[in-house]
């Protein structure tokens, strides 16, 4: 079992789930969390508070 950390070398420019073209700002968001390529409706159903926080929705404390 391989357990080396990788980087994500390549990464596609459609959505793993619905095939829709990543806009930038989405292809950054998957090279920082390193995780699935996902539009930004599909990344919201993973992880729902981050979108929100991300789009200025949640006010700072």
């Amino acid at each position: 079992m391989d357990l080396e950390e990788r980087t994500l070398e390549k990464i596609g420019d459609r959505c793993e789930e619905c095939g829709a073209k990543l806009t930038a700002q989405e292809i950054q968001a998957t090279m920082e969390s390193g995780g699935p390529a996902l539009c930004s409706i599909h990344a919201a159903e993973d992880e729902p508070g981050l979108a929100a926080d991300e789009a200025g929705f949640l006010e700072a404390d």
